[in-house]
């Protein structure tokens, strides 16, 4: 796979569909003189057509060039075609992840920078969709492991948890259609954090009594955001209000314990603190994932169903 240079980013010639628009510059990668030089090929008003293909494959081109400002507008142009790039053949399995990703994290940069366009919910049913048929087709769980953001912001923060969740559910032998919902529901698992102040989401510090009280109201909030949309399964709600109950009942916002707490939740739960305790955060460095499990073994121990837990150290061992 190409390496990305300080201002280009590079993008295969084969997830550009012919006759079709891309939205943003396609450069060439030209080496003269020793030196590396970006040469616009396509620019953004003209049709990608046959011809210029044609052109590229005869001289085994096998990649083009986008600026890296225009990532987002590549991200969005892949996502209608997104099953069609996930089951090429002549996409490697790396590339097939970061394409997911991407497409993933500008689904919900898109709705956590502007909330009132919408739960997105349309977009984030094909992209869960799409990629759990990649999931089911793909033995290896470690490309899209590694793709995984480190660095916290709320909307990298959920295409983490449902990635992660996705895979787990499959380890799990979770059905098609079980994946299917509690992906949707990991995806949207924070929607209610758009009505929190970003201030107190983003302290560097501990939040006082008041602050964690209103930044618990988004779990309640979150549900009756989707409740609204009226097109989610009731099944997806459960990682949604769930995510931060524990079994031992000292979780919120109802208390629930053990058996109350829904498969999904439990699941949701456990991947939340998992991907909160791996990433980099405005108060805490990211930890290793040995050590964030022995922490929420040892530091945390009955939050989470033991069986589940058991069974996500076991998941990981395998995909990391």
């Amino acid at each position: 796979m190409k390496l990305m240079s300080n201002e280009y980013i590079p993008v295969l010639l084969s997830t550009i569909v012919v006759d079709t628009k891309v939205g943003c510059d396609l450069y060439l990668e030209v080496c003269e003189n020793d030196k590396i030089n970006y040469i616009l090929y396509c620019d953004e008003t003209k049709v990608f057509n046959q011809d210029k293909i044609s052109g590229l494959i005869k001289n085994k081109i096998g990649y083009l060039y986008i600026r890296k400002q225009d990532l987002k507008i590549y991200s969005k142009y892949l996502e209608p075609c997104l099953k069609k790039v996930v089951e090429s053949d002549d996409i490697g399995s790396a590339a097939k992840a970061k394409i997911v990703y991407d497409v993933a994290k500008n689904i919900m940069e898109d709705f956590f920078s502007n909330p009132r366009s919408g739960v997105p919910v349309g977009r984030v049913k094909n992209w869960v969709s799409t990629t759990v048929g990649m999931i089911m087709n793909d033995t290896h769980s470690s490309p899209l492991i590694n793709i995984l953001s480190y660095d916290y912001y709320t909307y990298t923060h959920s295409v983490n948890v449902a990635i992660l969740g996705l895979l787990f559910s499959k380890c799990i032998g979770l059905k098609l259609e079980e994946i299917n919902a509690v992906g949707i529901g990991l995806l949207l698992h924070d929607v209610g954090k758009t009505h929190i102040n970003f201030d107190i989401l983003n302290k560097k510090g501990k939040l006082t009594d008041e602050e964690f009280e209103k930044v618990k109201m988004h779990v309640e909030l979150g549900l009756k955001m989707l409740s609204q949309v009226g097109s989610i399964e009731e099944a997806s709600f459960f990682p949604v209000m769930q995510h931060h109950e524990k079994n031992n009942g000292k979780g919120y916002p109802q208390g629930l314990r053990d058996n109350a707490i829904h498969q999904y939740g439990k699941i949701a739960a456990i991947i939340d603190v998992y991907d909160a305790l791996t990433t980099r955060r405005p108060y805490s460095d990211a930890r290793k994932p040995f050590t964030a499990l022995k922490i929420m073994r040892d530091e945390m121990g009955g939050s989470f169903d033991e069986k589940l837990f058991a069974e996500f150290i076991f998941f990981l061992n395998q995909a990391v």
